[in-house]
């Protein structure tokens, strides 16, 4: 019996060998059916090549070496990549469960972008539609991306883009997606040239495939219905010196169709004097702005109206200015740049309290008078209080705090008769001396200490 032993192991093995081969070429049979039935769901404008290709762990993947494809103007490569079945029946069409690239590239008319690793889930490949039989095109959607080491160039901005690490959840049109990104940096290749970058971004609840669509094909963007929040850490912005520099940024906000509740604050705010509207604060004595900012509004839509329950500006070394009040015709990024100069005011009640600035200006604007800030003070009570006038008149309270503006908050209050834009009340109040009356139209009261 003992001689038939070995014969009987290397007939085992053999057949061990053949099965094991039959097996593999069984697989690769089946391997190249799917690549071949995946090939035919990519549509006529599209190709798929790569330079080798096995099954994955029992057959439920497609592992691949220098991964190439193409559809139309887009490119997808891969020095490796491992694809999961794609599914092309029922609701689960053209479903990809699981994507893993390493050295990812994909480049489009929109950009291109790079990533060491690429790892997605939940993967639904576009579609064109079908005018004929009435099906709408469908966008990208994926449920999960883990990327690393991002590098990108966007056409539109003419902006470099990177990031250390980048996590995206909800992917799709009009999803609530999820987006976490560290290390963030972004660079203008145009004039005037900026950079700017964030240590962390987070962002919940906004539509970024809608948000993606609108920056690289100028689609319309509408703000979708829920809640939404954002925090940047360690926000800055340079150009050929700082800028602006942020601790924190945190947004929170709940939209509907009707309104949009928003709560805002801006922690560790510096601002450099090449700021526009900053270039003064060297002859005050400052090297730069600190201070912070908070924000809470509501955008009435079918009103048309903008009601701010407060407006917060703070600074340590200057002043804090605080603001409520409703307005016409306004966006929150309206009230934070330029743009307000444009806002319609439709009432507004403004405080501020003075923490040393008032006193460096009219010191600065003593000096350029060659004169004493005393003098300069007596000055403008002569020139724009006349004798007679009534105390509690707007400019005559107004004079009155530029001589105490340590002794307490100066009030302003707008009640105008109808809308009015800011920059048309700035320049009413410059005519204030010489036309008391417009205080009246404008519903204008002042209170000093």
């Amino acid at each position: 019996m003992k001689k038939h032993v070995p014969v009987t192991v290397a007939g085992i093995a053999a057949l061990a060998c053949v099965g094991w081969l039959a097996a593999r070429h069984a697989e690769h049979v089946m391997l190249e059916k799917s690549i071949n039935s995946f090939r035919q769901t990519l549509g006529p404008d599209a190709s798929l090549t790569y330079k080798k290709a096995w099954p994955g762990l029992l057959g439920r993947s497609v592992k691949f070496t220098a991964l190439v494809f193409r559809q139309g103007q887009e490119s997808i490569t891969a020095d490796d990549a491992e694809i999961s079945k794609v599914s092309t029946t029922g609701d689960d069409a053209r479903r990809i469960g699981h994507l893993i690239f390493h050295k990812f590239q994909m480049t489009d008319s929109s950009g291109n972008l790079r990533m060491d690793d690429l790892a997605l889930d939940g993967v639904t490949l576009p579609t064109n539609g079908d005018d004929k039989h009435g099906t709408p095109p469908q966008g990208l959607e994926i449920k999960h991306v883990d990327a690393s080491k991002l590098h990108g160039f966007i056409s539109s901005l003419q902006s470099d883009i990177s990031a250390t690490r980048l996590t995206v959840d909800d992917y799709g049109n009009d999803e609530a997606s999820h987006l976490d990104a560290r290390d963030v940096r972004l660079a203008t290749n145009v004039a005037p040239q900026r950079q700017i970058s964030a240590k962390s971004v987070l962002v919940d609840g906004v539509d970024l495939a809608g948000l993606y669509n609108n920056l690289t094909y100028n689609m319309p963007y509408t703000p979708r219905n829920g809640v939404r929040d954002i925090q940047v850490d360690g926000l800055a912005i340079d150009g050929t010196g700082p800028l602006m520099h942020v601790a924190k940024v945190s947004s929170h906000a709940t939209h509907s169709e009707a309104s949009e509740q928003e709560v805002s604050s801006v922690q560790g705010l510096e601002l450099w004097p090449s700021v526009p509207n900053l270039s003064q604060l060297p002859t005050l004595g400052y090297d730069h702005f600190r201070g912070s900012l908070v924000l809470n509004l509501t955008h009435d839509y079918k009103a048309e109206k903008l009601h701010i329950d407060t407006f917060s500006l703070d600074a340590p070394d200057m002043g804090r200015l605080t603001l409520d009040g409703d307005f016409s015709e306004a966006n929150t990024l309206a009230l934070l740049s330029a743009g307000a100069a444009d806002m319609q005011v439709m009432s507004m009640n403004l405080s501020y309290k003075d923490h040393g600035l008032v006193p460096k200006v009219l010191a600065n604007s003593a000096r350029a008078r060659g004169v004493t800030p005393q003098e300069f003070t007596t000055s403008l009570q002569t020139d724009l209080v006349p004798q007679g006038s009534d105390p509690n008149a707007p400019v005559p309270q107004f004079i009155s705090y530029l001589a105490h503006p340590g002794s307490g908050p100066l009030t302003v209050t707008l009640r105008p008769q109808q809308p009015v834009p800011l920059m048309a009340i700035a320049a009413s109040l410059s005519m204030l001396p010489s036309a008391p009356q417009i205080a009246q139209q404008l519903g204008l009261t002042v209170h000093a200490p």
